[in-house]
């Protein structure tokens, strides 16, 4: 009974003794492969950068904090955290008189300038409106006057504010994407929008 024991043991020990080369055999080979392999600074900077945009980087969100403080602080503008990002909404009222695209509160759109130059990042500006009809003879229809304000917009950050042209998209969505109902005045209010989306990527 005792040999039948020991025997026993001895299989054991020989299963984990098998078990323990294979894994050092196997970590010697990964070593060998690391060392051999031409690691490039680019590659690990690019994963590494991946990883907090998966997991989350304290200074990114410390930089969104930051923006959505400087930003919020203006008088009528609102903003919201988006992925990869902060969104800006801005008020038909803020803006325009309405059917027109021409800008009317320049020195607001000027501060709001200031503070997404001081944030960086690539900007998407989108126009929207109700659902209502245009009553103006300017535009055909809300989709020329949806995209003429997001483009109005971006020209004048350019040209008012010194910011780089590439870092810019405009896009005009007319009533497509509304927030609120367009059955009531205060909802069709809400619908006529600037979206400006900064991202902080």
């Amino acid at each position: 009974m005792k040999k039948a024991d020991e025997t026993n043991k001895n299989q054991a020990r020989s299963w984990q003794m098998s078990f323990n080369d294979l894994l050092t055999v196997m970590l010697v080979f990964f070593i060998l492969l690391v060392s051999i392999s031409n690691i490039r600074a680019d590659k690990v900077q690019h994963v590494s950068s991946s990883a907090s945009m998966v997991f989350g980087s304290k200074d990114g969100e410390d930089k969104r904090t930051e923006t959505i403080r400087t930003i919020g602080s203006l008088e009528g503008v609102k903003t919201y955290i988006v992925e990869g990002g902060v969104s800006v909404v801005l008020s038909e009222s803020l803006l325009y008189l309405s059917g027109s695209a021409d800008i009317i509160h320049k020195d607001m759109l000027k501060h709001l300038g200031e503070a997404l130059k001081a944030a960086g990042g690539e900007i998407r500006v989108e126009g929207h409106t109700d659902a209502l009809p245009i009553a103006s003879g300017l535009f055909p229809s809300n989709w020329e006057l949806s995209t003429q304000r997001a483009v109005n917009i971006v020209k004048f950050l350019v040209g008012e504010c010194g910011m780089d042209p590439a870092i810019f998209s405009a896009a005009g969505y007319a009533d497509s994407k509304p927030v609120a109902t367009n059955e009531s005045p205060e909802g069709r209010s809400l619908n006529r929008r600037v979206n400006i989306i900064l991202s902080l990527k």
